[in-house]
């Protein structure tokens, strides 16, 4: 026995058209998201650029620059949403992790952290490359599937 499916129900000419500028607003705010996004990256960067030049705090370098990535990632999530209208789990996995590993590794006071602490710290990280290499692997598995069985992606 299968599922049984409901039939669809047909929009209304104003249901379709209210959707239509719906979707149109949604765009225009990635939009304006994504150029905020990028206009801080260029901000950081030129910042980044004048720090070497004044004075360099390595730690506030690596920190600054953990940031661009973070924000080069989520520029690259919008834009594929624009593309595509749909984003990926794992782009969006690559980002928690790295911003993640940003909070922890930059932001702590390991001074006065204690062993257990520390430990968990590093399972966590363990624990999340763990997740993200799964998450490869699956995703690999699918497209290999794909390939042998003639499908397009």
């Amino acid at each position: 026995m299968g599922i049984i499916e409901k039939p669809k129900k047909e929009l209304t000419p104003f249901q379709t058209v209210a959707l239509k500028w719906m979707s149109f607003a949604f765009d225009l705010v990635v939009i304006i998201l994504a150029l905020i996004t990028m206009a801080y990256v260029a901000y950081m960067l030129y910042d980044l650029a004048t720090m070497m030049f004044h004075g360099f705090d390595v730690e506030e370098a690596l920190h600054e620059f953990l940031l661009v990535i973070i924000l080069l990632e989520l520029f690259e999530l919008l834009s594929l949403y624009i593309k595509e209208h749909h984003v990926s789990m794992r782009r969006v996995a690559e980002l928690g992790v790295v911003a993640l590993v940003r909070k922890l590794v930059i932001t702590a006071d390991y001074s006065t952290m204690g062993w257990e602490t520390l430990t968990s710290m590093a399972v966590l990280i363990f624990v999340l490359g763990w997740i993200y290499i799964q998450e490869r692997r699956r995703i690999s598995e699918e497209e290999k599937f794909m390939v042998e069985h003639g499908m397009g992606r």
